[in-house]
């Protein structure tokens, strides 16, 4: 297949680029950035494997991309605090480009990736794509909702397939917002709130890049929407200690009581709005309420009907993440 990835430089971008080529996809990538931190990903790009357009999505002229088979769009605005304006400004203004393009090269699909936070965080387990879809008020989340509305109402009045992906908490190498957990548990000062006991919605990067490839390559797979996670029961302390056990630290971890953490976080919160502070807090009542509720998805509509079994375990994906860790402490 001819593809395009757009946010092709990023953590999961590089990562879904590199499983396409080894695959044998004729792969391009869209980025506002040119200089991926992925490594497998660079020596594709030297040796001239991949094409890689440089420019904004949410603004740039699409005439000169080229014809494509499959859009995978995973560029947008990713954070845990900002502004509403700003996150639907370029999640939305990006993903209205990416699907007019679609719709101008004649893809057969487009594959968006969405969030699990778009199911909120009120607690639950097995969650399936059927639950009410009710975000926590955060501008993240919110957006990611209204953007996947925006795919489905455009897909269907221009007669064009798509699939949702909604991943749960996805780590592994080159994934640098994870960087500071890894350093904190190696250092045995990891806080984790009320004990990291619930539920949580892990998925390795490799196992996630197999389902979205498997989304885009599936002729019965579109038209609708996926959870997808490593599939097993594990809480946030039980992936805490398999990152302490492969950084060959102890288990220590300071727990911060769930009431104490939410009044911390609306502090935190009420004193950036009031003074108008942009740069984003430790602590945000979206990562806060992620964590002291069980936080997890059924995967069974994915194994049925995209055939995706994880490969790899947790143990075997921190196993690598630590080990990509460790490289990069040592530069």
């Amino acid at each position: 297949m001819r593809v395009l990835i757009t946010g092709i430089m990023g953590f999961i971008g590089s990562h879904l680029a590199v499983g396409l080529v080894n695959g044998g996809s004729t792969v391009f990538g869209v980025d506002q950035h040119n200089n991926p931190a992925n490594k497998e990903l660079q020596a594709l790009i030297k040796k001239r494997k991949i094409k890689t357009f440089v420019g904004n999505c949410a603004s740039m002229s699409t005439a000169k991309l080229p014809k494509v088979d499959v859009v995978y769009h995973l560029a947008g605005k990713v954070a845990a605090w900002g502004r509403q304006e700003d996150f639907d400004t370029v999640n939305l203004g990006c993903t209205q480009n990416v699907l007019d393009y679609a719709k101008r090269v004649g893809a057969r699909r487009i594959v968006l990736i969405s969030s699990a936070a778009v199911y909120g965080f009120y607690g639950y387990t097995n969650l399936t794509e059927e639950a009410e879809k009710k975000p926590f008020c955060n501008p993240y989340p919110l957006s990611k909702l209204k953007t996947e509305q925006l795919v489905t109402d455009y897909c269907k009045q221009n007669n064009l397939s798509y699939v949702i992906i909604r991943p749960g908490n996805v780590y592994g190498p080159y994934d640098y917002t994870s960087y500071p957990i890894y350093k904190k548990v190696a250092a045995g000062r990891m806080p984790v709130v009320d004990k990291g006991r619930h539920l949580s919605c892990f998925v390795y990067v490799r196992n996630l890049v197999d389902a979205i490839v498997k989304a885009g390559a599936n002729a019965y797979a579109g038209n609708t929407d996926y959870n997808i996670s490593d599939g097993y029961n594990e809480t946030l302390r039980d992936y805490l200690c398999c990152v302490a056990k492969h950084m060959g630290a102890k288990e220590k971890f300071f727990n911060v009581p769930a009431p104490m953490a939410v009044m911390a976080a609306n502090c935190v919160e009420g004193t950036y709005k009031l003074l108008k502070i942009k740069k984003p807090p430790l602590v945000t009542r979206f990562t806060v309420y992620q964590n002291i509720n069980d936080y997890h998805f059924s995967i069974d509509k994915a194994k049925r009907v995209l055939e995706y079994r994880p490969k790899y375990s947790m143990d075997e994906g921190v196993r690598e993440t630590c080990e990509w860790f460790k490289k990069e402490t040592q530069k």
